[in-house]
């Protein structure tokens, strides 16, 4: 008889993943290691009183004490993270706490044939992970096709509801942003295609506005809410759920207009030149006047310095 899935086959529930959690792990380590110093200290101030000191002998006691509580712990997490953790099996769907949601996202680019992004704005994309898989493509000769697929700023209902929800997170710092955000990120996504022949992009403008964002590559797949406070889920390879998300892009794709992203020979430029003609923004087929009244905001953002997953 077929045992039961167990649900943590399927997603975390051991305790024992809390300390394995990256951010509780320099916590865990931090803590340890700052009280391991204080009773060092404590201990040498304190043999530095008289040897028939009461309260000199007491803060030595207690301190060699906690002293050698503290190593115990970090040795014993020490060998547990090298011996064993790594060789547990991850589960198909993981709970990712808001401090680990960086280094997990960094790793997605890596030893990857493709990476789907689904957001809003793809500030980080363009900060972090665009120039990750660029760099990944080139120095492992292999082609990357990647896959952008935001809003389409053309569409006042999209325009408006977006603003409304930056409102609502506090970022409300100017107007069409998901105008600027989009031309932008393909300016970005242009600019890496034009100079590396191995990393093939793609832009769509869909209809759809989502209140999440997939980040998916051959390592899984992670899917993260608006507030950076917020836990996010990842999703393994293998899981059932990376190829309902997987699906669900790829049919988004279909049903979504394409940015022209050869329109312009962009290979003469590179991020950051302070040459690039207006021209070039133009010739993804956004509104000429919008584009003309952007102009610098949109060239400032290419590459932004700001996101949320610093």
């Amino acid at each position: 008889m077929p045992s039961k899935p167990r649900a943590s086959k399927y997603i975390s529930l051991n305790v024992l993943n809390d300390l394995g959690s990256r951010s509780a792990r320099r916590r865990f380590i931090w803590t340890f290691i700052i009280l391991a110093a204080v009773t060092a200290i404590s201990y040498w101030s304190a043999s530095l009183l008289e040897p028939e000191n009461t309260w000199s002998n007491f803060i030595r006691s207690v301190s060699s004490n906690l002293f050698s509580a503290a190593l115990t712990v970090l040795v014993v997490y020490g060998a547990y993270i090298y011996f064993i953790r790594e060789d547990i099996e991850r589960p198909e769907i993981e709970t990712l706490r808001p401090g680990d949601i960086s280094d997990e996202i960094k790793e997605l680019p890596e030893d990857t044939a493709f990476y789907f992004l689904w957001a809003r704005s793809a500030t980080y994309f363009r900060a972090e992970t665009l120039q990750r898989l660029s760099d990944n493509a080139r120095k492992a000769r292999k082609t990357i096709d990647v896959t952008i697929l935001l809003p389409d700023p053309q569409i006042k209902n999209l325009s408006e509801v977006y603003e409304d929800i930056v409102g609502i997170l506090g970022e409300n710092d100017g107007k069409d942003k998901l105008f600027k955000n989009a031309v932008a990120t393909s300016a970005a996504c242009a600019l890496a295609a034009a100079n590396n022949r191995n990393l093939k992009v793609r832009v769509c403008l869909s209809s759809f506005i989502p209140s999440f964002r997939i980040d998916m590559s051959d390592r899984g797949a992670i899917l993260t809410e608006d507030d950076k406070s917020l836990y996010a889920l990842k999703f393994s390879r293998q899981s059932q759920f990376f190829e309902m998300f997987r699906s669900m892009i790829i049919s988004e794709v279909e049903l979504s207009r394409t940015v022209d992203l050869s329109a312009y020979q962009w290979k003469r430029h590179r991020v950051g030149d302070e040459d690039i003609p207006v021209e070039a923004l133009l010739s993804f087929g956004f509104p000429e006047d919008r584009v003309r009244e952007y102009r610098e905001e949109i060239f400032s953002i290419i590459k932004p310095k700001d996101h949320r997953y610093k």
